[in-house]
């Protein structure tokens, strides 16, 4: 089982990818947390994210998309993916039922799986304290302590930087955080399928072409 990280000790690689343009103003903490609005390479709004580091070098992140769609993300300094490569992921919580669908990986570094229904994968994702993600080749307990407040900051921001009031600001004022990896879902759309039950999910969530470092 991995535990959070000290704020600030853990960073990510620099050669996992370009990072994103945030929204001025857009950034937010809680706990070990740290997230911001980012736009796309039109200059226009793209996510919210909020990610969080482990003491082994591991990334767990998040992004939370305007068409109700939530990426969940994993990186390990010792596991690399081909982009594009699939994955049948399991994602689950010490209690409960797994959650299954169709992963990809995003780049060399960064493999998990996008859900539709934001609301109702946070609530499965903040229903215990360890999540797992198997099938990328990583198989490890992970503390999400918190994750609920970190998760509730990003649909916040999702709201306000969204919609009918893009770049609305940011739900908390807070020192500029590092920022997170450049992680956009692939251009037409989120299929379904998968998931757990009736419940539509386990969409591909592939990025779009990024500029090199």
């Amino acid at each position: 089982m991995r535990v959070l990280a000290l704020a600030g000790l853990v960073a990510l690689s620099p050669l996992s990818m370009a990072l994103a343009e945030e929204i001025p103003g857009s950034q937010y903490e809680s706990g070990y947390w740290s997230g911001a609005g980012h736009t796309d390479d039109q200059g226009g709004f793209s996510h919210c994210a909020v990610s969080v580091g482990f003491t082994n070098g591991e990334t767990l992140w998040f992004g939370l998309y305007p068409d109700d769609t939530i990426s969940i993300l994993l990186a390990h300094p010792q596991v690399k993916f081909r982009p594009g490569e699939q994955f049948d992921i399991l994602l689950m919580m010490e209690t409960g039922l797994p959650w299954e669908g169709k992963g990809e990986a995003w780049d060399q570094d960064f493999a998990g799986i996008t859900f539709q229904e934001i609301d109702t994968t946070s609530a499965f994702l903040t229903g215990g304290q360890w999540l797992r993600m198997l099938g990328i080749g990583i198989d490890e307990a992970y503390d999400v302590t918190g994750l609920a407040d970190a998760l509730a900051l990003a649909n916040a921001c999702l709201t306000q930087n969204s919609g009918s009031n893009p770049f609305g600001g940011a739900p908390a004022k807070t020192p500029p955080v590092p920022k997170v990896p450049d992680l956009k879902p692939k251009t037409g759309g989120i299929g379904a399928g998968g998931g757990l039950g009736t419940r539509p999910g386990g969409a591909l969530g592939t990025p779009a072409p990024k500029p090199q470092p």
